[in-house]
């Protein structure tokens, strides 16, 4: 409702609560609203007319036919005397007519309530307008009661029968008998009573309770009769709305409840919506209301056109529908479908539109999803390999391209043929269609192959899957795949007739394999054999003695039992080798192999690792006395002479011994243990046996270091230490003796005396010694260019190395590449070395001399020099031992010989260094004897190549 409309009902309904006949006007003098007494009095409705139509224009004075004909000019109330004229109730009737302006929130205009003109007159038109106002009263449609504080002055018929009750039962109660409770009346007259004495109009609804106690709506309207005097009584114009109310409440539960949107609108403008609306386009409901409908459409265009079109339809009374695509408040599209028709018809386009709309979405993809199946479900018929028809009791239904292609006909020519006509024969039909019932039946695929006949005749050979639509209906719709395997049939005959040609020759072929089989299994028997065992005494070799070992340690563990190694190595077997033949000695291998096996338990093995090496392992042994029987068997055994050519050939073995678990509790740490034990039989003499104690630890060590020694040098293990040669008399720095060093990386620094003769062994002495020889010359030079005074550099030759044949074009390589002056180097040659092969060492010595390198003789004293000899070499400098130096003070044997060989040293004109010097005594004694130089921890211990150039107080030169 607007506001015009809500202001023209106001003054309609304070017009009905006037007894006498009134009207109200605008400023053209038009009627706008009117009682039923001034309809009455009018003889007919009045809204629309002019009031000057009803009077007797002519007969007023001027002021008053200028009031009546324009409200406008009415400033205060006005009374004249009218007449009124024809075509009324009363016409020629003279009246008297009341004017006054309409309240400012009424809008311009006035009313006018006509009364008559005289005492008289007056009251028996008034005891008229009571007789028309009572029966106005007592058949109006609503209730209206008229009261004085708290009681019932009166009432109309429609109000007692609204409440239950007679008028004549309402009259003179007090009201509050008609309201739920007395605290809602107290409020609603609290209410009422502000609005009424401000000469309001009081509006409101509010529950009254009927005289069974069920509780009703009501529209209430009031009007006090006089403001200023409130015991003139209240009129209520009261409307049960209970009905009107339980339609909003469905409605309103309808909206609340419903799955699709609903709202409302006028001019495209949203006054109402439901939750659903608001939710489906991510709103609020208060967040949409008042809001343009544009908010809903995806561009203005959109916006514009379904406007257009809708309203087109609305405006002819039909409802519009459509499908569109709207945007949520995110900016997401929305596929929906959406109703729309008036709220009233009357009003058509141009009033309150009703709306439903349905997000569908979902169902547009899964439709759009649909249609793209169907279409891909019908490319893959129409593009299927397959045949593939659809079949009703016997008949060809659909099918697709490739069906008609497999029987030769056109596209769909096979549609709506019967199946039956697709075979040879009846009797092959029929077989067919009770194999197909018997699977349908049972709720199985069908799957066969049966010769088919095309449409000119010729037969093929199809391969038939079928399966009902229904399972549940078995002799219903069906649907089959059939694929042309004429092919695959004529390779499978093909197929069979190869394999039974083939079964012939494989029988043929079989016969000659069983030989070849049994030649291939020997020979891999032998092939084992020779892979496992010792091609000449045919003893089992390194390999599977390592395997009956490990099976064999196994086996201890799990019994707790011992066993025993046994390591033999033939003595002087090389000697009977090299000299008798290898004939000879591959015949005593033989034999000893023989007598080996011979004194041993069955159980146990004996082994040949290679050479004259042999190992006996003695399982299940008690105790180490069982092994020294073991012994005492093999070397009894072996004592015996072999006769071979007419000779007598002897040979013994040395035996090492060791038990699992004291000695070792894996393959390698047995093999590696016994195996020193045979090596300490041998240094016992040969030809006996000897268990693994812990002090052939060292032998184990030695091996160890030698294993460890031969990546040394390329892992730069290696370094060189230097210790001065000093002067007995001042203690100055005469010379630098070159140590080497092996620093390893877990044992840390080992001694020279354990590793130096181990490469004297191996010969890797050579290859390190000449590194030493280089590293020492390359420290020199830096000394020098560092600008440090040259000191010559004593470096130890081994027997080894000297006795190399590519030992002085080495040197020579190194002084020319290094720089150094060949006057700085003194190599040190022991005295052992010195004596032997004394023509090569001649020569050898003068090469080195020759390219000015001093020589001196090492460790002298200790071996067996030939003064005759001695005086060849070209010898400058002995050094004497320090085991003669290191009990100099105490032994005079000793004192004795340091006085002969100073004496020696003193006839062939050489110089003399003391080692190992460490006591102020010993160097008095040598000092006093003429030793000239002397070495050892008194003066210096060995140190690195920094340390040893600020040890000895260097500076330049």
């Amino acid at each position: 409702m607007d506001r015009v409309t809500s202001k023209a009902a106001f003054v309609a309904e304070a017009l009905a609560l006037i007894a006498a006949p009134a009207c109200a006007c605008d400023a053209q003098g038009v009627v706008r609203a009117a009682n039923p007494a001034m309809a009455e009095l009018a003889g007919g409705p009045l809204e629309g007319r002019l009031l000057s139509e009803l009077l007797d224009m002519d007969a007023l004075t001027a002021p008053a036919a200028l009031a009546i004909a324009s409200s406008r000019t009415l400033a205060r109330e006005g009374r004249w005397e009218v007449v009124l004229a024809a075509g009324t109730a009363l016409p020629g009737r003279a009246l008297e007519v009341r004017a006054k302006p309409l309240p400012a929130a009424c809008g311009e205009g006035a009313t006018f309530v006509f009364g008559p003109p005289s005492r008289s007159e007056a009251d028996a038109d008034l005891r008229g307008t009571v007789l028309r106002q009572a029966t106005v009263l007592e058949h109006a449609p609503v209730g209206i009661v008229v009261t004085l504080p708290h009681l019932v002055k009166s009432c109309n018929p429609r109000m007692a029968a609204m409440l239950g009750y007679s008028a004549e039962e309402l009259t003179g109660v007090d009201p509050v008998t008609a309201f739920a409770a007395p605290d809602q009346y107290r409020t609603f007259v609290d209410a009422a009573v502000a609005v009424l004495s401000a000469g309001g109009l009081y509006e409101g609804e509010l529950q009254l309770r009927h005289r069974d106690g069920s509780l009703l709506w009501c529209r209430i309207r009031a009007k006090a009769v006089d403001v200023r005097a409130r015991e003139a009584g209240t009129v209520w114009i009261v409307e049960d709305v209970t009905a009107e109310r339980q339609a909003l409440t469905e409605v309103q539960a309808i909206m609340t409840n419903a799955t699709v949107g609903i709202f409302f609108t006028r001019d495209r403008v949203i006054t109402r919506c439901n939750g659903c609306f608001a939710a489906m386009f991510g709103y609020g409901e208060a967040e949409v209301l008042g809001r343009s409908t544009r908010l809903m459409f995806t561009d203005d265009d959109a916006f514009l056109a379904l406007g257009q079109h809708a309203y087109e339809v609305l405006a002819e009374g039909r409802r519009f529908g459509c499908e569109q695509t709207m945007v949520r408040k995110d900016g997401t599209p929305m596929w929906v479908g959406i109703i729309g028709y008036p709220a009233n018809v009357g009003e058509l386009a141009q009033g309150t539109m009703i709306w439903m709309i349905e997000d569908r979405t979902s169902r547009k993809l899964a439709e759009a999803s649909l249609r793209n199946a169907l279409m891909e479900n019908q490319a893959i018929l129409d593009n299927a390999v397959l045949g593939v028809a659809v079949v009703e009791h016997g008949r060809t239904l659909r099918c697709n391209p490739k069906m008609g292609e497999l029987f030769g006909c056109a596209d769909g020519a096979i549609a709506d043929q019967w199946v039956s006509d697709l075979y040879p024969d009846s009797q092959a039909w029929a077989a067919a269609r009770v194999r197909v019932d018997a699977d349908f039946r049972s709720g199985r695929v069908h799957t066969s192959e049966h010769q088919l006949v095309r449409r000119d005749g010729s037969l093929f050979w199809a391969r038939l899957s079928g399966r009902p639509f229904d399972l549940a209906q078995p002799h219903g719709r069906s649907v089959w795949l059939i694929d042309d395997v004429t092919a695959q049939h004529e390779a499978a005959e093909a197929l069979r007739r190869a394999r039974d040609e083939l079964e012939v020759r494989v029988q043929e072929r079989t016969a000659e394999l069983q030989a070849e089989i049994v030649e291939r299994r020997q020979a891999e028997a032998r092939v084992h054999h020779m892979a496992y065992h010792d091609a000449l005494t045919g003893l089992p070799n390194r390999a599977l003695l390592a395997e009956r070992l490990d099976r064999a340690l196994l086996a201890a563990r799990r019994d707790g039992r011992r066993l025993a190694l046994m390591f033999l190595d033939l003595d002087r077997f090389k000697t009977i080798n090299d000299s008798l033949g290898h004939a000879t000695g591959d015949h005593l291998l033989c034999e000893v192999a023989q007598r080996l096996c011979r004194v041993v338990r069955a159980s146990d093995t004996v082994a040949r690792l290679g050479g004259d090496e042999f190992v006996v392992l003695v399982s299940g042994v008690r105790a180490a006395e069982e092994c020294t029987l073991v012994g005492d068997k093999i070397i009894d055994a072996l004592a015996e002479p072999v006769a071979f050519e007419g000779r007598g050939l002897h040979i013994s073995t040395s035996i090492g011994i060791c038990m699992y678990p004291d000695d070792g509790t894996d393959v390698d740490s047995l093999m590696r243990k016994a195996d020193a034990a045979m090596y300490q039989a041998k240094a016992a003499g040969r030809n006996n046996y000897q268990f693994y104690s812990g002090c052939m630890d060292a032998a184990e060590r030695h091996f160890e270091l030698e294993t460890e020694l031969r990546g040394a040098l390329a892992r730069d293990e290696f370094a060189l230490l230097f210790q001065p040669i000093v002067t007995v008399a001042d203690r100055a720095p005469q010379a630098l003796e070159v140590l080497l060093r092996w620093h390893h990386p877990q044992r840390g620094l080992v001694a020279p005396d354990e590793f130096i003769p181990i490469l004297e062994e191996n010969g890797a002495i050579v290859a390190v010694g000449e590194w030493v020889i280089r590293r020492a010359c390359e420290q020199a030079v830096a000394w020098q260019r560092a600008g440090l005074r040259p000191l010559p550099l004593a470096i130890n030759l081994s027997a080894r190395q000297f006795m190399h044949r590519g030992l002085v074009e080495s040197i020579r390589t190194i002084v020319e590449e290094t720089g150094i002056d060949p006057g700085l180097l003194e190599f040190e040659i022991t005295e052992t070395a010195l004596m032997q092969h004394s023509g090569q060492t001649l020569e050898t010595l003068g090469q080195i001399f020759r390219m000015g390198i001093r020589l001196s003789i090492d460790d002298f004293g200790t071996g067996y020099s030939s003064l005759a000899y001695l005086k060849r070499f070209p010898v400058r400098k002995i050094k004497i031992d320090r085991a003669f130096v290191r009990e100099l003070e105490t032994s005079s044997e000793d004192q004795a010989i340091v006085a002969a060989i100073m004496a020696l040293a003193g006839s062939l004109q050489m110089a003399v260094v003391a080692e190992g010097v460490e006591t102020e005594g010993q160097l008095a004694l040598l000092q006093g004897s003429g030793c000239q130089y002397a070495q050892g921890y008194l003066f210096a211990r060995p140190a690195g190549e920094t340390a040893a150039a600020a040890l000895l107080g260097l500076t330049p030169a």
